[in-house]
């Protein structure tokens, strides 16, 4: 809770000129003897001096936080905050409303305002008080609370993110521990695709968002691993949309789809296959496509690692605003669709 922006500065002079003007038309209306500008008068300087005050309590909520254990000394701590409110709020409103009060007709002798403020105002000044350091704990608390989640969050995408990387890493090893004794050349160039893939990926420090160009770059990097892996022949055509080379994607996204279409669209008899993406924009949308010509997409089949990961990190990232969807297409293999907001 910080005070430092200009903006929470207007936020907070904005909701205490309302409150005062509320109560100031409510005065008026309850006892119209006096005109309407000496009851917002004495409003009005009554709720901008503890506007005033409204950053030290927000202090004093950061330094004496209710918690387990403190709850005692965070009530002694505000008794005396309420003692020190009331003596400054009178102080800064007999200060204001001495300095005003022309504009409104009134000339008060200062002794006679002294009296006044300091002995009337008092009981007020500590309804006020409870009243206003009660709902800057409650802020503070509800951002406590959004922040928590939010640190959650990043934790369990940061988990969803790492996941990807072994469980690639792990089958591509896999493939080459078995065939570094048959084939040393092919081997070798496995590594070398890893090793640039992998660097690749460390490189991206953790982000949960990459340019669209750079995800390209790593699909095609990923695909051209698994054509040496699998000694098969994989075609891929990328279509992109003049609109849509802008856009940022979540890191690693399609890969496990890819993975998916290699994987379970070749069966073992089959020695090749076409896999294509294509990206667009769509009424404000990001529409990715990836396709094969596959052997279909078996909607019986349990979801693996990398399907579930794109479903939750969707989710986590963009709730509702994203959608996942993957089915057998009409035409043949499998087509899944990824729509995240522009």
């Amino acid at each position: 809770m910080t005070f430092k922006r200009p903006a929470a500065w207007i936020w907070l002079f904005a909701l205490f000129t309302a409150i005062g003007a509320f109560f100031g038309l409510h005065s008026y209306l309850d006892n119209p003897g006096s005109s309407l500008a000496v009851h917002l008068y004495y409003e009005l300087t009554g709720s901008w001096s503890a506007m005033l005050l409204v950053p030290a309590m927000g202090w004093l909520t950061q330094v004496a936080p209710f918690s387990r254990g403190k709850i005692g000394r965070t009530l002694a701590i505000n008794l005396a905050g309420a003692a020190v409110y009331t003596l400054a709020h009178s102080t800064l409103e007999l200060l204001m409303r001495y300095q005003v009060q022309g504009i409104v007709g009134l000339h008060y002798a200062l002794p006679e305002m002294v009296r006044y403020t300091y002995i009337s105002e008092a009981p007020g000044d500590i309804v006020y008080y409870s009243f206003i350091i009660s709902s800057l704990y409650l802020i503070r608390y509800v951002f406590a609370t959004r922040e928590v989640e939010a640190q959650l969050a990043r934790a369990q995408l940061e988990n969803l993110r790492l996941q990807l990387q072994p469980h690639f890493l792990f089958n591509t090893l896999n493939a080459i521990s078995s065939v570094m004794y048959e084939d040393v050349a092919k081997a070798d160039r496995m590594l070398a695709q890893v090793s640039d893939y992998m660097r690749l990926v460390l490189a991206s420090g953790g982000v949960e968002e990459i340019s669209l160009d750079e995800e390209l770059r790593m699909e095609r990097m990923y695909v051209d691993i698994m054509k040496t892996r699998l000694d098969r022949n994989l075609v891929l055509d990328v279509r992109v949309a003049e609109d849509a080379r802008d856009v940022t994607v979540p890191f690693m996204l399609l890969q496990p789809l890819l993975e998916n279409s290699i994987k379970h669209g070749m069966g073992s008899a089959r020695t090749s296959i076409e896999l294509g993406i294509e990206v667009a924009r769509r009424n404000g949308t990001t529409v990715i496509s990836v396709s094969d010509n596959g052997l279909g997409f078996d909607a019986s089949r349990p979801q693996g690692i990398g399907l579930s990961n794109v479903v939750a990190r969707l989710a986590y990232l963009y709730g509702s605003r994203a959608h996942f969807e993957i089915a057998s297409s009409e035409g043949g293999g499998t087509l899944a669709v990824v729509s995240l907001p522009c």
